[in-house]
């Protein structure tokens, strides 16, 4: 058949003959083929062709010598038929071998690469939208030129820097240094190279992101050879003697999976979740995972973007191996899981500000901040709703508003999981709209999604089954592979699920060869092989995959690439004072936004004072009325009530404080975030938090009960009791944060508080008497301490002791066996009560170890 015969606009078959109606392959109709004026008869893959894409609906049209006019109204060329088309919206002229095109007064304009222009000069590839934003509909003009082939960005060297043997010092940075580079990852002083007598050593002065050489992050002066790679965010400077050449990946970045699997641990089972897929995503694409639930999306995406990498296969990026030069390329990748990433008590300008300060250099100005949040806000139509609080938006504006914190650093890889899940029709509609902008303005975007209706605004889906590809390629082609008719995707899915038996109906019509093959190579297998196989097997041997996957991976990488063995997951520089202050300060920011459970936390402490008085003598602690107040044990009933009510406000003040925040934690983990001055800043705020409530506890019970009787150890009985409680509050606060460290849910962590406030109460020596067994448990609860402090600090030995405490000589029902146990509790020395205190710090930092350690496994893992 002769190679200049054209291809099946849907499977990619060759036609018959050249105009063919219909598609012998697949019998798909053909689109429409335009004839502008003066333009030769349409020949596929011969001269200059605009492919136009509108609701859903596809037609070519062939470009010659003469302008074409386009619009809504009848009299032009290309007639459109969206009602947000202009009348005469746009003009195509001929310039030499290629074409410009030119807006003519429309109303909505063009967009290229994002952004709206007046006039563009085509070239082979660029895809030109008219949008319109109220509906998220959009019409996509994609101009086919071979002879004004576009080089790949990645591949071209933008910039040539002649270092000048003069200049002991050349410095490059984001504002006012001889290498400027103008991009937020950027510090305004990132890396320097000085000229020795030895050669020119390249130094990083300090940058919060790094700077890496050859793959490896520099830690110490590093001599420059030639061939050496340095890469700074989304830029790499190849050097050779006197010049370094720039290479801007910004825009650029492309994705090579090759057999990529993931294998995971069940029970004593290995399960393999994602089975050898290979594709190659191209700079600026827009490519969709598509399948139903449990087939393996979620799971290819966090491979690709590395947030749970494969652990079989590689990914490439540019050529690099994506994994071991993670740490280059973590301040380029954004990523958007299925739970919001910012609080939902700040408005969206405040909660944008913390996200920007946490991800910009420590060096960007408050100005540079305020511009970068602004434009975040304009690039995702939400900047009319800055002052909002998150809470009260739509799902679909908080899920822009999420993207929008991810925009911060300008990522030029994009993955979102399950955006639009949740979302109306048009909401839907809205968000693929915003995400084929950003992908046109530079970012090559990834998405997860169940939803099929909109999939034909991406350049590429995936279909997953099983844990398979079973195609990739372009949405217009899809339907044609599996043989749906009906035009809807969502067909597909009953396509792919279940046994691929012999007498099923699928096999018998579409997979009769593959079942054949498999029945050949699995001559033993037990049982029928999944539908998921067999169509992987028909797509491998498809048009589709020598196209889009075996042509695209066995393209050479545009640009320098770095081997890399950089496999370190550590965080990026940044100063953990710098970020313990920004923590606290957002966390006393959502503390007190959230002011209905700041205020019911507060009550609790003079409502459960008050509830004590009623119960309790004023001269309770003092023992004006010994004889009688000991029989009824009241002085240990009422350090044991504020004991334990203690640990009670610690540990619930904390129990959730953690985990509620997991995906906001795991995504500012990823990038920067440092766990000791994320603990600290719990810890701060919280402490601040229980001083208050133990200040309105201890200040309401004073009203009544007298803690001034009698001279303390240290200080004034009440001083100790107040410095116990605060201890007393703030281990019960550990605690809290451990449970809140290993809980999978708020509501699980909310039902492991009782089995740690009951040992409290069983083990403080007031109910039962501690011996034998549970005298080494005694020792692992707050209670205990706690009791022994307070008891210590009135001295609840010498209410025991006092003389005709019982007319028969024996010992008061409330001093024994508690009271006067063989350690000797409540000993009233200094000594004794410091030691009790050191038992409490002991206990706080041991649990603020395990709250670090259990944080620390939840990280990626390489």
């Amino acid at each position: 058949m002769s190679s200049n015969l054209p291809n099946c606009a849907h499977c990619q078959a060759p036609l018959a003959r050249a105009g063919a109606r219909f598609c012998p392959s697949c019998g798909r109709e053909q689109p429409t083929r335009v004839q502008s004026a003066g333009a030769a008869p349409p020949t596929v893959g011969l001269g200059p062709t605009l492919q136009v894409q509108e609701e859903g609906q596809m037609q070519i049209v062939a470009l010659g010598p003469k302008p074409v006019s386009l619009g809504r109204a009848a009299d032009n060329d290309l007639v459109l038929s969206s009602r947000f088309v202009s009348g005469h919206h746009a003009r195509i002229e001929p310039t030499g071998q290629g074409h410009r095109i030119v807006d003519v007064g429309s109303t909505n304009g063009m967009l290229f690469a994002g952004q709206r222009i007046g006039n563009h000069e085509l070239a082979d590839g660029d895809a030109i939208r008219i949008g319109d934003p109220a509906t998220g509909s959009f019409v996509t003009l994609t101009y086919r030129n071979p002879m004004v082939a576009r080089t790949p960005q990645a591949g071209q060297v933008s910039h040539r820097y002649e270092l000048d043997p003069n200049d002991p010092q050349i410095t490059i940075g984001r504002v006012g240094c001889d290498i400027t580079l103008d991009n937020p990852q950027v510090s305004r002083f990132h890396a320097q190279i000085d000229r020795t007598p030895a050669g020119l050593l390249l130094r990083d002065a300090g940058s919060s992101n790094g700077t890496f050489v050859n793959g490896q992050r520099l830690t110490s002066t590093h001599p420059l050879k030639p061939g050496d790679v340095i890469q700074i965010g989304a830029f790499k400077f190849v050097y050779s003697p006197g010049v370094l050449a720039e290479y801007d990946q910004r825009g650029a970045m492309r994705i090579d999976a090759h057999a990529i699997s993931r294998t995971v641990r069940k029970g004593s089972q290995s399960l393999t979740i994602l089975q050898e897929v290979s594709m190659g995503i191209a700079p600026r694409e827009f490519v969709a995972l598509v399948g139903g639930s449990g087939t393996g999306k979620s799971t290819l995406m966090k491979a690709l973007c590395g947030y749970a990498p494969a652990n079989g296969g590689r990914v490439l990026v540019n050529g690099d191996d994506f994994y071991r030069n993670f740490a280059s390329y973590r301040d380029l990748l954004g990523y958007v899981p299925q739970d919001d990433i910012l609080h939902q008590t700040l408005p969206v300008d405040r909660a944008l500000r913390y996200a920007a300060r946490l991800r910009l250099p420590a060096d960007t100005a408050s100005s540079e901040l305020g511009d970068r949040v602004n434009r975040v806000l304009d690039d995702v139509e939400m900047g009319a709703h800055r002052t909002k609080m998150i809470e009260s938006l739509s799902g679909g504006q908080r899920k822009r508003v999420s993207i929008g914190a991810e925009l911060l650093a300008d990522p030029s890889l994009f993955f979102l999981d399950e955006p639009t899940s949740g979302l109306d029709p048009g909401l839907e509609k809205k968000m693929m709209y915003t995400l084929r902008q950003l992908a046109d303005s530079g970012r090559t975007v990834v998405l997860v999604t169940h939803a099929t209706a909109n999939i034909t605004v991406c350049d590429h889906v995936v279909f997953m089954a099983a844990g398979r590809m079973v195609y990739f390629g372009p949405p217009t082609e899809a339907l044609g592979f599996f043989n749906v008719t009906s035009g809807d995707f969502a067909d597909i899915y009953t396509r792919l699920e279940g046994p691929g038996e012999a007498n099923n109906p699928i096999v018998q019509r579409e997979l009769q060869a593959e079942y054949a093959e498999w029945q050949q190579a699995n001559p033993q297998a037990q049982g029928p092989p999944t539908l998921a196989e067999l169509w992987e097997r028909k797509y491998r041997k498809s048009p589709q995959y020598r196209r889009y996957v075996a042509e695209r991976l066995a393209e050479t990488p545009p640009g320098p690439v770095v081997r890399g063995n950089d496999t370190s997951a550590s965080v990026r520089k940044d100063s953990p004072i710098r970020q313990f202050i920004l923590l606290t300060r957002r966390y006393l920011d959502l503390t007190l936004q959230d002011r209905r459970n700041l205020m019911i936390l507060l009550f609790q402490a003079p409502l459960i004072a008050l509830l004590l008085l009623l119960v309790a003598r004023s001269d309770a602690l003092t023992g004006a009325q010994a004889a009688d107040l000991i029989q009824r044990g009241e002085a240990k009933k009422v350090l044991f009530m504020l004991a334990t009510v203690s640990v009670w406000f610690g540990i619930i003040n904390s129990a959730r404080e953690i985990v509620k925040e997991e995906a906001i934690y795991q995504r500012e983990r990823l990038v920067n975030l440092r766990i000791v001055p994320y603990i600290g800043s719990k810890v701060t705020v919280l402490s601040l938090l229980i001083l208050v409530q133990t200040l309105l506890m201890l200040g309401v019970v004073a009203l009544r009960i007298d803690f001034f009787a009698d001279t303390g150890l240290l200080f004034s009985p009440f001083v100790e009791t107040f410095i116990t409680l605060m201890l007393t509050s703030f281990a019960g606060m550990a605690l809290g944060l451990v449970i809140s460290a290993f809980s999978a849910s708020g509501d699980r962590a909310i039902s492991i508080v009782p089995l740690a406030l009951i040992p409290q109460i069983l083990f403080a020596g007031l109910i039962f008497n501690i011996e034998g067994f549970a005298t080494p448990l005694s020792w692992l609860t707050i209670s205990r301490w706690a009791m022994d402090a307070l008891g210590t600090s009135f001295d609840l030995n010498s209410l025991c002791n006092m003389p005709n405490l019982d007319n028969r000589g024996s010992v008061p029902p409330g001093c024994t066996p508690a009271f006067l146990s063989s350690e000797d509790s409540f000993t009233y020395t200094a000594g004794h009560l410091l030691s009790r205190w050191t038992a409490l710090i002991a206990f706080s930092v041991a649990c603020l170890g395990l709250t670090g350690w259990g944080l620390k496994k939840r990280d990626r893992v390489l």
